[in-house]
C-alpha cells in the first residue's frame, strides 16, 4: 500500500497551490496532528532521495538542453511532494543543488546515508527483501563517491596545513600525485555513474519519491510507531559505546560512529512528530558523529599515505611528516568524546523520561 499525501499543499518554499485553486491557505504545523508513520517516513526518504538527484544526476534525466535545463526540470518536476506538513528538522531542509562539485559530492552521500539509517531503523514498515537490496546498493554507491571525497580531503589538506612541514617541492610532487590519482577516481565514477546499475538506482530514488509500498502497519499514526522502532538503533548503540569505552581503538570508534548516525537520522524522523527532545538527542548524537568522523578523516589519510610512501620511495619522508601531523591532529580529534558520549545518553534518557 503506497501512502500519498494529499497532493494539494506543498512543502515549505515550494510555493506551489492547489491545482484549480488561485490563493490557498498555508499548510498549518497542526494540519495533521496525528500523521500516520508512512507519512512521515515519506516524507524523508522523498526529502533524501531529492537531494540525492539533484546534486548527483546531471544531464541523463533530460534530453539535450545541457545542464541547467535539466536540473530545472527535476526540481519543477519534484516540487511538491510528499506533502503532509510544513514543519521538519532543521537538517531536512536545503535539498537544492549545490554550485561546487565537492559539495554536490558530500550532499549526495549525505542523502543516501540518511535513506540507508531509515530504511534500516524502520525496516519493518516496508518491504524486508527491498529494502536490504536497496542499502546494498546505496552502499556500493555510496563507496564509490567516498573515493572522490577521500582524495579532495587529502588535496585540502595538503595545500592548507602541507606547508607546515614540507617544502615547495614536496608539495608540489604530492599535489602532482593526488591530482592524477583523481583524475583517474573521476574517470571510474563516471563509468559507475553510465552503468545499468547506476541507472536502476536512480529509479529506486524515483519510487522513493513516489512513495514506496508501505505494509499495513504505515498506516498506524506515526507518534505510537516510529519512536518504538527506534529503541533497536539505541541498544546497537548502547553496545558499541560499551565496547569503544573498554577499547578505544580506530575500529571501535568508528563502529560507535556509525550507530550514531542511526541513532541521528532516526531520531530527526521521529522529531516531526515528537519535536524537540528528539530534536536535541539528534543534535548531541550528530555532534559526536562529527567528532569521530574527524578521527576517520585522520585514519584514511594516514594509511593512505603510508601507502604512498611504500609505493614512491621517493616521497616515503614527505609522507612521513604527513603522517606525524596527522596522527597529532587525530590525538587531539579524540579529547572530550567520551563526554559527548555522555551528553548523548542524557539526551536519550530525559526523552524516553
Amino acid at each position: 500500500m503506497t501512502i500519498d499525501p494529499l497532493e494539494g499543499h506543498a512543502d515549505e518554499g515550494d510555493g506551489a497551490v492547489t491545482p484549480g485553486t488561485d490563493d490557498v491557505e498555508p499548510v498549518r504545523d497542526d494540519f495533521f496532528p496525528n500523521p500516520t508513520a508512512g507519512m512521515v517516513l515519506h516524507r524523508v526518504l522523498a526529502t533524501a532521495s531529492r537531494t540525492f538527484l539533484l546534486n548527483d544526476l546531471g544531464d541523463d534525466l533530460a534530453g539535450g538542453d545541457g545542464r541547467e535545463g535539466t536540473i530545472d526540470a527535476l526540481t519543477l518536476s519534484m516540487g511538491t511532494r510528499p506533502l503532509w506538513a510544513q514543519s521538519a528538522a532543521a537538517s531536512l531542509d536545503g535539498t537544492g543543488r549545490r554550485t561546487d562539485r565537492t559539495e554536490r559530492i558530500h550532499q549526495s552521500r549525505v542523502a543516501m546515508r540518511r535513506i540507508r539509517s531509515n530504511l534500516r531503523t524502520f525496516r519493518l514498515l516496508l518491504d524486508p527483501a527491498w529494502g536490504t537490496a536497496l542499502r546494498a546498493e546505496l552502499a556500493w554507491y555510496g563507496n564509490a563517491l567516498g573515493h572522490s571525497r577521500d582524495l579532495d580531503l587529502l588535496t585540502a589538506l595538503v595545500a592548507e596545513r602541507g606547508p607546515e612541514v614540507l617544502d615547495h617541492a614536496e608539495l608540489a610532487r604530492l599535489g602532482a600525485v593526488i591530482g592524477w590519482r583523481r583524475q583517474e577516481v573521476e574517470r571510474e565514477l563516471t563509468g559507475e555513474q553510465a552503468t545499468p546499475r547506476r541507472v536502476q538506482l536512480t529509479q529506486q530514488m524515483m519510487i522513493l519519491w513516489e512513495g514506496p509500498a508501505f505494509k499495513a502497519k504505515a498506516a498506524r499514526p506515526a507518534s505510537e510507531v516510529l519512536p518504538a522502532m527506534l529503541h533497536r538503533s539505541w541498544r546497537d548503540l548502547r553496545g558499541a559505546a560499551r565496547t569503544a569505552r573498554k577499547d578505544p581503538s580506530d575500529r571501535h570508534l568508528h563502529q560507535l560512529r556509525i550507530r550514531l548516525k542511526d541513532l541521528r537520522y532516526g531520531a530527526e524522523t521521529v522529531a516531526l512528530v515528537e519535536g524537540p527532545p528528539a530534536r536535541k538527542t539528534a543534535r548531541a548524537a550528530e555532534r559526536l558523529q562529527s567528532k569521530l568522523g574527524d578521527v576517520h578523516d585522520v585514519v584514511s589519510s594516514v594509511a593512505w599515505f603510508e601507502a604512498l610512501a611504500a609505493e614512491q620511495p621517493e616521497l616515503a619522508d614527505a609522507a612521513e611528516r604527513m603522517v606525524t601531523m596527522q596522527r597529532d591532529r587525530g590525538a587531539e580529534a579524540r579529547k572530550g568524546w567520551k563526554k559527548d558520549l555522555k551528553e548523548v545518553e542524557k539526551r536519550w534518557r530525559r526523552w524516553q523520561g
